[in-house]
């Protein structure tokens, strides 16, 4: 019997998730798949068992590939089973991790397996990772990644625990902002740069600017290597590492959801000033998803408030002190006067606490809330009132918050009530009037509104209340 067509795809176990969870094991040719499953069913929920067969035979090899719902289900497995016989074998089972198709670990790639890498806060320390991660288990040593000039913190660390189970349960259960992942082995040698990754650092130093590779790029650095992002907030953290990544030299994103603005924020670092400055030309007002611009723009990030000129401090703090002293005093005071001195002071305070300037805060306004000109708002009709049209919106990938689509739909007049679809991207405007309507539509259609494009299109009419049947 020919087994070739039929067992060929057994051979390799397909890429697992999570990931280490499937274990390679070397044990007696004779062994059935029953006694694997009967032997290893206590460590948790088996979801295949593969024993790959001679292509000739179809006889087994003596190795079997079992995958475990979870990695510390596989990691308690392998402490456990590893060098053990079963009844009636003649040797004991040699079980290991097996990551991919075509890797198998061996016993030297054990210490991958207990090194864990996780984002933490810049104000923590060592000794506070260790007490919270040694729930999981001993943990043997703590690495906190930190500057090498200034010593500060830059928010990641290494933990390495004394056992596989112990750094799989501490990846599996901690507090997700810490985003934990296994590490890779010291010494692991990454795929080979490609000619424009190699040339990057040496273009970033470079003064000569008519380099061949910058009139490709059509960049100029500019001497940051941080960059500002503002985005739709369904985002994720990995959708927007995915995007910066192309950039090649990305070290570091942030990001966070604004929930009083309904925008997705964040920042991202590259280890170079050609990339960033790339990055903000090829990504600002990119459609991610599409539908949804992103803004990106540039920050310094060598701008160091101790060297900044805060010699006019006396002057404005002068300025706000005389600016009160009259408003109190007089019986027709100058507001603008006083309001120009608060803004300056606020400037001022804005400055020294946080170390950035107006320029290099993400404003949520870059998303110009509605990308049209707006009129004033005006009230709303009677909620009782009939509807004399209605507007159909289609908002992607997902309706911008109620309150906001309110503000902008009721600028027009005679708004009934907006309302979107649960679930879905489509929603309604009711108007009192027909002229309302029709203006509503000819100003929002293909609009954005907080970075969401958004269809206004004229519904059909509404169909007539169903009057109640009486026998």
């Amino acid at each position: 019997m020919d087994y070739r067509r039929k067992t060929s795809r057994n051979d390799e176990p397909p890429s697992d998730s999570p990931m280490y969870s499937r274990l390679f094991i070397v044990c007696d040719k004779k062994t059935e798949e029953n006694e694997i499953r009967d032997a290893f069913l206590s460590f948790g929920t088996i979801e295949d068992i593969r024993i790959p067969r001679d292509h000739n035979t179809g006889q087994p090899k003596g190795i079997i590939f079992i995958k475990f719902s979870k990695t510390s289900e596989a990691a308690f497995a392998l402490e456990k089973m590893n060098m053990q016989a079963l009844p009636g074998a003649n040797r004991p089972l040699k079980v290991m991790v097996a990551a991919n198709r075509s890797e198998i670990q061996t016993d030297e790639d054990n210490e991958k397996h207990k090194r864990i890498f996780i984002t933490v806060p810049r104000q923590s320390n060592e000794e506070a990772i260790k007490d919270y991660f040694s729930t999981y288990g001993s943990v043997e040593s703590i690495h906190m990644l930190r500057d090498k000039n200034t010593g500060e913190n830059k928010g990641f660390a290494y933990v390495k625990f004394r056992k596989f189970s112990q750094a799989a349960l501490a990846i599996e259960e901690c507090n997700p902002s810490y985003r934990a992942i296994f590490a890779l082995p010291k010494g692991y040698n990454r795929r080979p740069e490609t000619s424009f990754e190699m040339s990057i650092n040496s273009l970033a130093s470079a003064s000569n600017i008519r380099n061949p590779l910058f009139s490709a790029m059509n960049v100029r650095p500019e001497g940051y290597k941080r960059v500002h992002f503002i985005c739709c907030p369904y985002l994720t953290q990995k959708d927007v590492e995915k995007l910066f990544d192309i950039v090649p030299g990305m070290e570091h994103c942030q990001f966070f959801v604004d929930l009083m603005r309904n925008v997705g924020k964040g920042t991202v670092t590259y280890s170079n000033p050609v990339s960033a400055a790339y990055a903000v030309e090829k990504l600002n007002k990119f459609e991610y998803p599409p539908g949804a611009k992103i803004f990106v723009k540039p920050d310094n990030v060598n701008f160091d408030p101790q060297e900044q000129n805060f010699s006019n401090v006396s002057q404005v703090v002068s300025n706000l002190k005389n600016a009160i002293a009259e408003t109190t005093n007089s019986s027709s005071p100058d507001l603008a006067q006083l309001a120009e001195a608060i803004s300056q002071a606020s400037k001022i305070i804005k400055m020294a606490t946080s170390g950035v300037n107006d320029d290099n805060i993400p404003d949520s306004n870059d998303l110009n809330y509605c990308s049209v000109q707006l009129p004033k708002q005006q009230p709303l009709a009677d909620i009782d009132s009939p509807a004399a049209k209605r507007c159909f919106l289609v908002c992607k990938p997902q309706p911008p918050p109620l309150t906001v689509l309110r503000d902008v739909f009721c600028r027009f007049g005679d708004l009934i009530n907006v309302y979107t679809l649960p679930g879905k991207t489509v929603g309604y405007a009711r108007y009192a009037t027909a002229q309302a309507a029709d203006e509503a539509i000819k100003v929002l259609h293909g609009a954005e509104i907080c970075g969401v494009r958004i269809k206004v299109l004229e519904a059909d009419d509404e169909a007539p209340p169903k009057r109640a049947k009486y026998y």
